[in-house]
C-alpha cells in the first residue's frame, strides 16, 4: 500500500531566500524604490487576485527590509465589526510605537484619542476593544470621563492627531528612519470595511513617515468604491483608489516553471514530471498557488481512497482523469452537477470541444463557457492523445462516487 501524503498547508513564504514562485526579483526592486522614496508617507498597493501570491510577497518584503528597518504586520480582517477594523489598524501601528519607553506616553494618549472616536462611533461600545489591547477597561472608562469633563481639551487633541502622529513616529524610527506597516489581506473584510480602512490612512497618518503596503485585489475594491461613492461624488473606483495608493504594483503571474519545481515534490511520482498534467493544472487553474495546493492535496487524498476501494494502484491514465475530474467539480459546478446525474454528459462535451460533433440543445449551453471548453479542448491543437477522449460513464460513476465520498457536499 503507499503511504499516505500528508496535504499541503497555505503558509506563505515567509523569507526571501526561500522564495518559490520568482518573486524575489520583484521584491528587491520594489523594495530599493521605496527605500528612497521621499517625503513620507507613501502607500504602495500591491494587488492581485485571490491566491496570487500577495502575503507571501509582502513577507518576503518584510524578510528583506532585515531587522535594522521597523516594521508592523497587521490583519485588519481579523476584526470582524466595521469599528474595530479602522481603529485596529492605527492602534496597531501604536502598539509597536509604545514598546519604546521614549515614545510610550505619545502612543497611549493617541491610542486614547483613537478610543474616544471610537466609542463616540458605536454609541459608546467598550472602548478596550478599538485599543487592541493598549489600554485595560478601566484605563479606557478612566480616560473616557476625564475626556467628558475637558471636551474642549480632548477635541485639541482630536484636531491635532496628525501632527502628534506623525512626531510619535519620528521619535520611534530615529533621525532619518521610517515605519513600514505591512496590511495584509484587505480584501477578506466586508468591502465596506475595507474602504472604512483606507479611509483611515488618509485622515490619521498625516505627514509620518510610514510607508504603508497593502496587499489587495484592485478590481474588487475599485467596484466597491465605485458603488459607494458613484451615486454621490464624481469619482470611479479605480480613480478613487489612486488617490489611496501612490503607488500600485501588480503582482505578477506566477510562471509555469516556478509553480511546477514548487509542487512537483507534493504530486504522485507518476506526475512530477509529466507535462500534459502540468499543462492541465495551468489551463484549468491558472497561475494561483493557493489552488494549485488545494488540488495538489485533494488529488493525493482522493487517489488513495479509490486505490484502497479498488485494492489497485492506479495507473498515470487513471491519475490524469482524476486530476481532470477534480478540476470541473472545483472550477465548473454547472457541468460537475450535471455530470452527477447524467455520467454520459463528459464524452459529449469532449467531443464537442475536440471538433468531432455540432453542440445539440441537450448541452443546454455549456458550449457557450469559454473556459470550461478551453479544459475540455486541452491537446486538440497538438492532438495530444492524452485527453482526446473522456472516461466512459461506468468509470465517471465510480470516479464521482468517490470524490463525493472523500470531500462531502461535493
Amino acid at each position: 500500500m503507499r503511504p499516505t501524503t500528508p496535504p499541503l498547508t497555505d503558509n506563505p513564504v515567509a523569507r526571501l531566500d526561500d522564495d518559490e514562485y520568482g518573486f524575489r526579483p520583484y521584491v528587491e526592486v520594489l523594495a530599493s524604490t521605496v527605500a528612497a522614496a521621499a517625503p513620507l508617507p507613501l502607500t504602495v498597493g500591491i494587488f492581485g487576485p485571490w491566491g496570487s501570491g500577495k502575503s507571501s510577497f509582502l513577507r518576503m518584503w518584510q524578510d528583506h527590509l532585515g531587522p535594522d528597518t521597523r516594521s508592523v504586520w497587521i490583519n485588519p480582517w481579523k476584526y470582524a465589526q466595521k469599528h474595530e477594523v479602522w481603529s485596529a489598524v492605527i492602534t496597531s501601528v501604536l502598539a509597536e510605537i509604545q514598546r519604546n519607553e521614549r515614545t510610550r506616553a505619545k502612543a497611549l494618549r493617541l491610542a486614547r484619542s483613537i478610543a474616544w472616536l471610537t466609542v463616540r462611533g458605536t454609541l459608546g461600545q467598550v472602548g478596550a476593544m478599538a485599543t487592541g489591547g493598549l489600554l485595560g477597561k478601566e484605563t479606557t472608562e478612566s480616560a473616557l470621563d476625564q475626556l467628558a469633563e475637558s471636551d474642549a481639551e480632548f477635541h485639541r487633541h482630536v484636531n491635532v492627531f496628525e501632527q502628534d502622529f506623525a512626531d510619535a513616529v519620528g521619535e520611534f524610527v530615529g533621525d532619518g528612519g521610517r515605519l513600514v506597516v505591512f496590511i495584509d489581506d484587505l480584501d477578506r473584510c466586508a468591502p465596506e470595511v475595507a474602504v472604512t480602512v483606507l479611509e483611515s490612512l488618509k485622515l490619521f497618518t498625516g505627514d509620518s513617515r510610514c510607508v504603508f503596503v497593502l496587499a489587495m485585489d484592485y478590481d474588487l475594491l475599485s467596484d466597491v468604491a465605485a458603488r459607494k461613492f458613484g451615486a454621490r461624488a464624481p469619482v470611479a473606483g479605480a480613480a478613487y483608489l489612486e488617490k489611496i495608493v501612490q503607488l500600485p504594483f501588480f503582482l505578477p503571474e506566477v510562471n509555469d516553471s516556478a509553480l511546477r519545481d514548487s509542487l512537483a515534490g507534493h504530486v504522485r511520482p507518476e506526475l512530477a514530471d509529466d507535462d500534459p498534467f502540468w499543462w492541465l493544472v495551468r489551463v484549468g487553474l491558472g497561475a494561483s498557488p493557493r489552488k494549485a495546493k488545494r488540488f495538489v492535496s485533494v488529488l493525493n487524498l482522493t487517489a488513495s481512497v479509490l486505490e484502497r476501494i479498488g485494492d489497485r494502484p492506479l495507473d498515470r491514465e487513471g491519475l490524469l482523469r482524476l486530476a481532470e475530474l477534480l478540476i470541473l467539480r472545483s472550477e465548473h459546478r454547472g457541468f460537475y452537477t450535471r455530470l452527477v446525474d447524467e455520467p454520459d454528459l463528459w464524452e459529449r462535451l469532449k467531443a464537442v470541444a475536440w471538433g468531432r460533433v455540432q453542440p445539440d440543445p441537450s448541452l443546454g449551453g455549456l458550449e457557450q463557457d469559454q473556459a470550461l471548453m478551453r479544459l475540455l479542448a486541452l491537446g486538440a491543437d497538438t492532438d495530444l492523445p492524452d485527453f482526446s477522449t473522456a472516461p466512459g460513464p461506468v468509470q465517471v460513476t465510480r470516479m464521482v462516487a468517490t470524490v463525493r465520498t472523500t470531500t462531502p457536499g461535493s
